[in-house]
């Protein structure tokens, strides 16, 4: 795959996860992340450094499987997570893509991201910011996350921060 189409590809997928997460779309959503895919946005140990390990140090969200992301939508749904209710109304946005490697079964990427999101309950209008860091692979599915990596920059942010703010 070349570089022109592996952008392609990234490109495509990031704004079709967004746009499935704005439409409350659990389901295609979940479905976009293969089995064994880890979702990790790491916590800041200080002022200019997140931190590194999963396994050792805090992380405001870590998953090294989707059922931890179907957990996660299990709760929307069933309406158990009270802090959520009603849910934020979500505008997701992606930009500066970069390809940072390719083949043919397999797309590195990185892009910058916003998230403005408005929450019914309070009139309050928020943004969450920062950059992705994401593996796609090829699947007998077609592609699928097999990793995400979130850098949230504003992470003193209101008291929820979950998976459909990112």
């Amino acid at each position: 795959m070349n570089h022109t189409e592996a952008l392609a590809v990234a490109n495509e997928f990031l704004i079709r996860e967004g746009f499935l997460m704005d439409r409350r779309d659990w389901q295609g959503w979940l479905a976009l992340y293969a089995e064994d895919a880890v979702y990790w946005v790491p916590a800041w140990r200080d002022e200019s450094t997140a931190t590194e390990d999963p396994d050792t140090e805090i992380s405001l969200i870590y998953h090294t499987q989707r059922v931890g992301l179907e957990e996660r939508v299990m709760r929307l749904r069933s309406r158990t997570s009270v802090t959520t209710m009603p849910l934020p109304r979500t505008t997701h946005f992606i930009s500066n893509l970069a390809v940072t490697g390719a083949n043919a079964t397999r797309v590195d990427a990185r892009c910058s991201f916003q998230v403005h999101f408005f929450e019914p309950r309070t009139a309050q209008q928020r943004v969450h910011f920062g950059y992705y860091e994401v593996a796609l692979v090829l699947s007998n599915d077609g592609w699928q996350i097999a990793s995400k990596k979130i850098h949230l920059q504003n992470d003193c942010v209101a008291p929820v921060v979950d998976f459909y703010l990112l």
